[in-house]
């Protein structure tokens, strides 16, 4: 059960391009942090507010990434048109058997007076 997890992870990551943008984004916004932190002496590098928000856009790109990675796969769509097509083909025969009964010939007996035993 495991390999199956695996495998359908791994084929996730190597095909989906959100995966692809996010961890990107991860990647730029870690890079682009690192580069403004380096240039700044530590206790202004600390309190930057570019450096903070260059984290949180990477650290919640990653975020975004490692949950689309990991979550169950999206369900193929369902079908619903044979079921329509099943409730309308029957509705369509009881409508046309309900429609035969009502022109049947209703039996005479012949002289308009119930038939004795006898």
């Amino acid at each position: 059960m495991a390999s199956a997890q695996t495998s359908a992870v791994i084929a996730r990551l190597l095909d989906d391009d959100f995966l692809h943008e996010r961890i990107g984004d991860a990647a730029s916004g870690i890079r682009d942090a690192y580069g403004r932190a380096r240039r700044l002496p530590p206790e202004k590098a600390v309190q930057d507010k570019a450096i903070y928000d260059r984290v949180r856009q990477a650290a919640t790109s990653g975020i975004q990434a490692t949950r689309r990675l990991f979550a169950e796969p999206e369900p193929p769509p369902r079908r619903r048109g044979r079921i329509a097509l099943v409730l309308l083909a029957t509705g369509a025969v009881v409508f046309w058997a309900a429609r035969r009964h009502d022109a049947a010939p209703v039996p005479a007996t012949g002289t308009g007076t119930p038939a004795t035993q006898g």
